[in-house]
């Protein structure tokens, strides 16, 4: 793997922080019975972002080594690292600005140190929203972006590739934000219907697979893509494809969805391992897509 595995969890940690936040937005306008759900998404957003975050930059090496030069990053406009830089930077205050917004208030020894700062966010509540929206956006396309622009890698470069981790980061953040609000729920004794957000989940998935074919096939079209899709389908990565990605990320959680949709709500335990499956479908993805990147040379030989 060209990548350290801290990328990996980059991408994933990344996309399921902003999709979180879009979960939690979308559950802000559905009402006070999915206030769990609202605040589950953005609580678990901010820390999502910055602890993946924190792995890229050292996975960069001069985060260890030269921390200093660091801010070059921010001045290189022309660079897709320095889109996502401003992109993160912005991101990860707001998401928590935004999460003091909508939680509750934390144990009084605590909260004395963040109420000023609780009541600022509450009153510019609405614009924190717009801006975590906007910046969610952002950082869940930039991680397929950071993937395809460099052009050694025909399986990565192509622009399906944002679509999928867009897709993808969307559902991760949702499965991310419903376990999280459903143990909340259970712990403070509230009944949390679970049947709008798998039906949601339903129509996210189908996109996913599909946009993964999708992808599959316009990497196939050179020769190094098609090496790489074999190596998923077929060769050293199939397991992992196959049953990790595709039947427990993929068709498993939609039959899960499906079943407890049609029973109405009545087996969130069914919903819940749909969710689990989604997760660790969203990471195999990342892992997959890395692992399976095969360069090819650019310009002359020498």
């Amino acid at each position: 793997m060209v990548w350290g595995w801290q990328i990996a969890w980059y991408l994933f940690l990344g996309g399921l922080g902003a999709g979180a936040t879009l979960t939690s937005l979308v559950a802000s306008r559905s009402g006070s019975r999915f206030t769990t759900i609202e605040r589950a998404g953005a609580t678990l957003a901010g820390p999502a972002v910055a602890f993946g975050t924190a792995l890229l930059v050292f996975d960069l090496g001069m985060g260890r080594r030269e921390p200093w030069r660091l801010v070059y990053l921010y001045f290189n406009w022309q660079s897709p690292m320095t889109w996502g830089t401003w992109i993160l930077t912005l991101f990860i205050p707001i998401a928590l600005l935004h999460a003091l917004a909508v939680t509750g208030s934390l144990a009084p020894r605590w909260e004395r140190f963040v109420a000023p700062v609780r009541r600022v966010c509450v009153r510019a509540q609405i614009a924190l929203k717009v801006a975590a929206g906007v910046l969610a956006l952002a950082a869940a396309i930039y991680t397929g972006v950071l993937l395809s622009v460099p052009p050694s890698f025909p399986l990565l470069s192509s622009w399906l590739l944002p679509v999928l981790f867009l897709v993808s980061a969307l559902s991760t953040g949702l499965s991310a934000a419903v376990v999280v609000g459903y143990i909340k729920a259970r712990r403070q004794r509230i009944e949390l219907d679970l049947h709008p957000w798998s039906r949601i989940h339903i129509g996210l998935v189908v996109v996913e697979l599909g946009v993964l074919l999708a992808w599959l096939a316009v990497g196939s079209a050179s020769p190094a893509g098609s090496t790489s899709v074999q190596m998923l389908v077929s060769g050293s990565l199939a397991p992992v494809f196959w049953v990790v990605l595709v039947m427990a990320g993929l068709v498993g959680p939609v039959l899960a969805f499906v079943v407890e949709t049609a029973k109405r709500g009545q087996s969130p335990r069914l919903a819940l391992a749909g969710e689990a499956g989604v997760l660790a479908g969203g990471l195999a993805l990342r892992y997959l897509v890395l692992l399976a990147a095969v360069p090819v040379l650019i310009g002359p030989a020498l």
